[in-house]
């Protein structure tokens, strides 16, 4: 039976007293085509909710995945999350911080149901040696019930084809839970298009913090933050380097200089 996650509970520290989950120094990327990402420089509190916001192309997916542990950035710059520096040791990161929303890694299946996509990720996560654990209503309740708020949950037997954008994105997040995470990064939440349905998301992100989860979340609105409500002003990190971020900076200049 799956349990929620007691250290997720009550009230996160004050900001000054919090200790540091990301703490990064001129943290960059190139690849192939030259630079992806950075120099960065930006550190994040323990249970606070960050908007990184970049135009299509500036590289938001891949700096997400390099603060969890999944790419490794260039060495010239300086990275720690949760207490490990990076790349170097990037297992316990690995470990310790969940991902969803990302093309091609946590999609769900269209032709399976809710409770498959969460045994399908149980499975995953348990050693060879343990039986997966049991998904039952109750234990879905009280796992999903911290995501979804007052939202109402889809029910077990429901088919992902069946959900809409706002249901299945908050899904992937509760399937991402089942990792027990002191740190998660979600990317793209421009795939919930409509404004007012984003919000939803971002207010049960938002949640998830007053426990001391730590959020990083991705999207390319520009004024994201300024459109929205908010409970507290989230921290933002803005990518402006990578190539398409530059075309997006010259066509503002030219933009702003026509008119």
């Amino acid at each position: 039976m799956i349990e929620p996650d007691e250290s997720q509970v009550g009230q996160a520290p004050a900001e000054d007293e919090a200790p540091a989950v990301v703490a990064a120094t001129g943290v960059t990327l190139h690849g192939k085509r030259g630079v992806v990402y950075g120099p960065v420089t930006f550190t994040v509190p323990r249970g606070r909710l960050v908007v990184l916001q970049g135009p299509q192309g500036a590289g938001r997916s891949s700096l997400l995945l390099t603060l969890a542990g999944r790419m490794k950035p260039d060495r010239d710059g300086v990275l720690s999350v949760l207490g490990y520096e990076l790349p170097r040791e990037r297992n316990g990161v690995q470990r310790a911080a969940a991902i969803a929303g990302f093309e091609g890694i946590d999609e769900l299946d269209d032709s399976v149901t809710v409770l498959a996509s969460m045994r399908e990720r149980l499975a995953w996560l348990s050693p060879w040696y343990r039986r997966t654990p049991q998904v039952t209503s109750a234990s879905y309740r009280a796992l999903a019930g911290a995501v979804f708020g007052d939202r109402p949950l889809p029910p077990l037997s429901t088919v992902i084809w069946d959900l809409d954008e706002v249901d299945e994105m908050l899904l992937r997040i509760v399937i991402a839970l089942l990792q027990e995470p002191d740190l998660l990064v979600i990317d793209d939440l421009d795939q919930v298009h409509d404004q007012a349905r984003r919000q939803l998301v971002w207010e049960r992100l938002e949640a998830l913090t007053t426990g001391g989860l730590t959020v990083i979340a991705s999207v390319a609105s520009e004024n994201e933050v300024d459109v929205m409500s908010w409970e507290r002003t989230p921290q933002v990190v803005q990518l402006t380097t990578g190539p398409q971020a530059v075309k997006h900076s010259l066509h503002h200049a030219l933009h702003t200089s026509a008119v």
